[in-house]
Parts: C-alpha cells; structure tokens; sequence
C-alpha cells in the first residue's frame, strides 16, 4: 500500500505531461496489472478497507490509506513503494489494536507486450519498518508473473502467479497465490471486474484463503479513476472486506 522523494524528483517533467489515454491504475482487486507508467510519470493510490472474519472470535480491521507510489524507470519498467499504513484491529471483548504496516519497495517489467496478450514480471521486497502485530520484523520478498489477454473491445481476462515468503514465529514461511478473473468495460468511463484468489501457506497449521471479489471503477477525468470493491471469503478463515478508493496520476 510514503516516499515523498518520488514527487521531487519528477516534478519537472510532470509539469509538461499531457496524455489522452486514460490512467491505468493497480488498484482495486488482488491481482496487480500488466502495466507499466511511463518515465517522467507518477501514479499516486490511496484507499480504504473494512475487512471482517467468518468465525469465532469475530475480528474486524480499518485499513488505510493503502498507499501506492508508481512511477516509470523506462518504457518497459516501474518502480514501486507500497505501504497498506495504518490497521486498527478490534476484536470482541477486547481492546482496540492500532498499528502500523510494513513498507514495501519493488517493481514492475514488461516481459512481453501486444495488442491482446501482455506479460509482466513483479518483485516485492517488505521492510520491517512497521509495528506489531502488523510487522513481520524481517525482509520479506514477493515474486510474481501477471499477465492479461483481451477477449474483445470491451473484454478482458488477467491473473498472477506469484510466491512471497515471510517470518512467523522465528520460522520462514512460503507463500503460494494464484489469481483470476475478468475485467468489463462498459462505457469510456465505468468499467466492472469479477476476480477468484488462493493464498496457500506452507505452514500446516496455518488455513488457505479462498476469495471472490469484484467491483465498479469509473474514470472520473483521464487521470483519475474512483473504484469500489468487495469480498467475499469461500471458507470459514477467509475475511471478507469492503474497499474503496482513488488512483491519479501526475
């Protein structure tokens, strides 16, 4: 989900960027998108999440400002800096748990790119600059593949394969996460999408996560898109959340 270098450092080739082609932002949705910003370029990403569980204790989490900076190396590559910022926790009968998430620096490359297939490559690396329960006090890395194929006009399919490892209780963890879905546009401006995700840990005693979400995203002017989600857990140890947010670009 920052930096506020990036914004210095592009200012004065932001101030001539003019484009007619409508932001394409990561966000909402699990799996992140084949696209790349251009040099010279700053997507900014900020949103709002209310995430609750399927089983006893019954636990919810405010999430915000899940913050995305994005800005392009070259017309192939980005670089990222993510932070999800602050959770508040509350569980029942107990007492409310504020803390902060974990930063995240990494990037985007284009692997492969056409009018109707694109091929991405995604690397992550989590920093413990957060607090408990929300850090994992280690390095955390995250590989993935993404990838998208136009159906038609107005149609398109994506998805991730990725792999993340992460510090849990002394021992290192893996991650295995797949994802698919399908992305609609239904006017210049409102478009739709319906995705289906799997986290699955390599520790026994944790649960897989199973999800379905999808949502509305509506280009308010080229350079900015407003977006709503939700999600549904498919198993007893899968949240379920409400997002929503704001992409622009500069």
């Amino acid at each position: 989900m920052k930096n506020r270098v990036l914004f210095l450092l592009t200012i004065p080739a932001i101030a001539s960027f003019a484009s007619e082609d409508p932001i394409v932002a990561d966000r909402p949705g699990f799996a992140t998108g084949t696209h790349t910003v251009k040099p010279n370029v700053v997507h900014a990403e900020v949103g709002y999440q209310y995430a609750f569980n399927n089983h006893y204790p019954e636990q919810s989490t405010h999430t915000l400002p899940l913050m995305v900076l994005r800005t392009g190396l070259s017309e192939k590559g980005e670089i990222d800096v993510l932070w999800d910022g602050f959770n508040i926790d509350r569980e029942k009968e107990q007492p409310t748990v504020t803390s902060k998430a974990d930063l995240s620096i990494g990037g985007k490359y284009k692997l492969y790119e056409s009018a109707q297939y694109n091929l991405t490559a995604l690397g992550i690396l989590s920093l413990p600059t957060g607090t408990s329960p929300s850090t994992s006090d280690s390095v955390d890395p995250l590989v993935a593949i993404l990838w998208d194929y136009s159906v038609s006009d107005n149609n398109t399919v994506f998805g991730t394969v990725q792999a993340s490892s992460s510090q849990l209780d002394h021992n290192r963890m893996y991650d295995t996460q797949f994802a698919i879905g399908t992305s609609i546009s239904h006017t210049q401006s409102l478009g739709s999408f319906l995705e289906f995700y799997t986290v699955m840990p390599s520790e026994p005693t944790l649960y897989d996560t199973r999800v379905i979400d999808g949502g509305m995203t509506y280009l308010l002017t080229n350079d900015i898109q407003l977006d709503f989600s939700v999600g549904i857990g498919l198993t007893r140890y899968s949240s379920n959340f409400v997002n929503f947010g704001i992409a622009s670009r500069f």
